[in-house]
């Protein structure tokens, strides 16, 4: 019966009631009692009657035991992720026909994040310090306090594919070519490289190949370079790996063409407007083999590379080795390397900025420490000690301390 026929009923039967009980009616006799009972029993009982045709038979409604759960929605912060970090350095900087030891204090910060677009699909953004360097993110303090820079760093997006192994990243990225040993005999650890990059990983064979805007101009052709890397890796023992490889990279309409950003060749060859002499058509092969001393991590590595494109000075190399001590508590390393690399031996925009000042055409010793103080807090000193300019002028000493604090968050 509907709640409101039922409390209508109680209501009347209820005020019936009362008013026999308290005595209302004073006139009221036995025989007129009698006939309100009657007539209440009636209602009552007419009113059972029309509840029955209109009950509903109650149904159940359950989730069967092996229904599966509909998953939580993800909010946006469940899909963004944050990282970056934060290097202070002091630098010396020493060149023998400079007239003046430089000395000098740099930082450099790059955020970036990263946000789930779909299961395979993400993008990517970043800021970093500094100014528009190809491969330098430093700011130098100074300029009476000025307000420095932030400039777009990366802006990408990054695709798992169907494919088992196959990744592809189109936009400004981090450099997915191998630096062997971490040297940066032909790309420096800072180059945000801008095209398009596929990497294909399964098992121990890793291949990269490129497709890169260097230069592009409405006057004059563009600057491609067009290329990639393979490399193959292989377990000794539980103790002990070997990688080896070899890259091809073309530099499509580089030669003849005026050299691009800040019109600094940084050894490369050039005429007297400043065009390039030679074109670059770089074959690299490397090696590196990781293993354990006395339950110290060790590695020793080779880099080299050819310029097909050119006669002379055409060649870099670099062979070097890095020990690991106290490893798994408060670690510290160790590393040295000699490296020489010729004029034309490879684009000098891209290669390490802090050997010989950056660029090409030049030799000499590289060391390294480090020691992690704590999870994402490490110490870090170079010393480089160098000779640049023998191929293309005269030879000139240069040596350069760098002592760094680097915060990763």
């Amino acid at each position: 019966m509907n709640n409101w026929l039922k409390t209508t009923v109680g209501f009347l039967m209820s005020l019936t009631l009362v008013l026999i009980a308290n005595g209302a009616r004073a006139t009221t006799d036995d025989q007129v009692i009698a006939e309100l009972q009657a007539q209440l029993a009636a209602l009552s009982a007419r009113l059972e009657q029309l509840e029955s045709r209109q009950r509903i038979p109650e149904r159940r409604y359950e989730v069967p035991a092996t229904a599966p759960l509909a998953a939580a929605s993800t909010t946006w912060a469940d899909r963004i992720r944050m990282k970056g970090d934060f290097r202070y350095r002091h630098e010396v900087i020493d060149a023998e026909f400079n007239g003046k030891r430089r000395q000098r204090q740099r930082i450099r910060a790059r955020p970036s994040f990263e946000a789930d677009i779909t299961s395979n699909l993400k993008v990517g953004f970043g800021l970093a310090s500094g100014g528009d360097d190809p491969v330098s993110s430093n700011q130098t303090l100074g300029d009476a306090f000025s307000t420095k820079g932030l400039n777009m760093d990366l802006a990408y997006f990054d695709w798992s594919t169907s494919i088992d192994g196959l990744n592809v990243r189109g936009g400004k990225f981090k450099n997915p070519l191998h630096r062997t040993g971490g040297a940066g005999l032909l790309w420096d650890s800072d180059l945000r490289p801008e095209g398009i990059s596929a990497v294909f990983e399964r098992g121990g064979l890793n291949i990269t190949a490129l497709g890169l805007w260097a230069n592009e101009s409405s006057q004059s052709r563009d600057e491609l370079v067009l290329g990639g890397q393979a490399f193959w890796s292989s377990n000794f023992g539980t103790e002990a790996n070997l990688r080896i490889g070899a890259g091809y990279y073309d530099y499509s309409g580089v030669k003849g063409q005026e050299v691009p950003f800040d019109g600094n060749a940084r050894g490369n060859s050039v005429d007297d407007a400043n065009r390039y002499l030679v074109g670059y058509e770089e074959l690299e092969l490397s090696a590196e083999f990781a293993f354990n001393i006395a339950d110290r991590s060790a590695t020793i590595f080779a880099n080299y590379v050819n310029n097909l494109e050119a006669d002379v000075f055409d060649t870099g190399w670099v062979i070097g080795g890095a020990m690991e001590f106290n490893r798994g508590h408060n670690p510290w390393r160790l590393s040295y390397a000699y490296q020489d690399l010729e004029a034309d031996a490879v684009f000098a925009i891209f290669t390490d900025s802090d050997f010989i000042g950056g660029g090409t055409d030049g030799k000499g010793h590289i060391i390294r420490g480090s020691y992690t103080v704590a999870r994402n807090v490490s110490l870090r000193g170079t010393l480089f000690i160098n000779q640049r300019g023998g191929n293309n002028g005269i030879a000139e000493d240069y040596n350069r301390l760098m002592l760094d604090l680097q915060l990763k968050y």
